[in-house]
């Protein structure tokens, strides 16, 4: 296959390349085994930033010709893969901001490399995915709305025992989080693999946010974390990407090594989630929601800076609003 030794050989790939690619991997009559080299070779290959958005935008564009469209939409997540097993910090994260009164699409997918996954821990809550058609009204109602990567790409389903057979984070740990089926107004967006994160930036510029942040997290992780200097690509529409680390220290945050956020199955993290919104839990953990939420509230233009988002979100959660808009979800006790 001329493609695979394309890959092989470490070529860059053209866009009909990377259309070839994707389509190998979602087609039901090519075998696993096939599909488990040609993904397997990827992930070993250099990628090129150029390959990343020819990639997202294929994905896209393959389920949604014309993107739907919310005023001011913003998705806050992370990759996976970083092996951290921390609780769902996004999660959390999407309540408070959502309480705030930005719309927000969250996507999300069950575990690949985590106990807990985003969609386990909702089904744990009782909380409902949406169809991508039924979002808006959901958003008009709620707020929020959280979309299923299995029901957003069900062509994708395709891939799920490819991605389980290696074991290891692919392209697509990447990815997830770009194909948001919205055309996104915001997003932050969490990244394990630093070597990823300039390529990473610079297909969410490609894919017209207004502003965005992709934040590796100190010590390997895909959220700001409270153990180190985190590393920041701050994307501005019209503007070069802006490049900068933030320490949770400098905001009054007390430093915790990143074992303290380990989380568990979805009925523990469900706890987590459910004690540090209704203000409980003033542990890291708290202090690690509050760095990633002051991040996406500035993101979203709700705060001129990280300081005023981290005391905003600590008033979101103190005052009830937070969990006032988690009750709002329709959850179960």
């Amino acid at each position: 296959m001329k493609l695979l030794e394309e890959i092989k050989e470490n070529k860059h790939l053209t866009e009909d390349d990377m259309k070839e690619f994707i389509n190998l991997l979602l087609n039901p009559k090519v075998s696993n085994e096939r599909k488990i080299e040609i993904l397997t070779s990827y992930t070993q290959k250099e990628m090129q930033q150029s390959e990343l958005t020819y990639l997202v935008k294929h994905l896209i564009h393959t389920m949604y010709p014309v993107q739907p469209f919310y005023e001011g939409a913003m998705c806050v997540c992370g990759t996976g893969g970083d092996g951290s097993n921390s609780f769902n910090i996004s999660t959390t994260v999407a309540f408070i901001v959502a309480s705030a009164g930005v719309p927000v699409v969250k996507h999300g997918n069950r575990s690949v490399t985590s106990q807990s996954g985003s969609t386990d821990v909702l089904q744990e809550m009782g909380i409902q995915t949406c169809k991508v058609d039924e979002v808006v009204k959901e958003l008009n109602a709620r707020g929020l709305s959280f979309i299923s990567a299995t029901d957003s790409y069900p062509i994708m389903k395709h891939l799920q025992p490819v991605r389980k057979s290696i074991h290891t984070p692919t392209i697509f740990n990447l990815v997830g989080p770009l194909i948001n089926p919205f055309k996104l107004t915001y997003q932050v967006m969490g990244v394990y693999d630093v070597t990823q994160i300039d390529k990473i930036a610079q297909t969410i510029k490609d894919l017209g946010r207004k502003k965005a942040i992709v934040v590796h997290g100190a010590n390997g992780m895909d959220e700001a974390t409270l153990s180190g200097d985190n590393i920041i690509y701050e994307i501005n529409q019209g503007e070069p990407i802006k490049t900068y680390t933030i320490n949770a220290k400098d905001y009054g945050l007390a430093l915790a090594e990143n074992e303290t956020l380990i989380g568990g199955s979805p009925k523990e993290n469900k706890k987590i989630t459910i004690n540090i919104l209704n203000g409980n839990d003033k542990s890291s953990k708290r202090d690690v929601v509050l760095l990633n939420a002051a991040l996406a509230l500035y993101v979203a233009e709700k705060v001129n800076d990280i300081q005023s988002g981290i005391k905003l979100a600590r008033h979101l959660i103190d005052s009830g609003q937070a969990m006032k808009q988690y009750l709002k979800m329709g959850v179960s006790s």
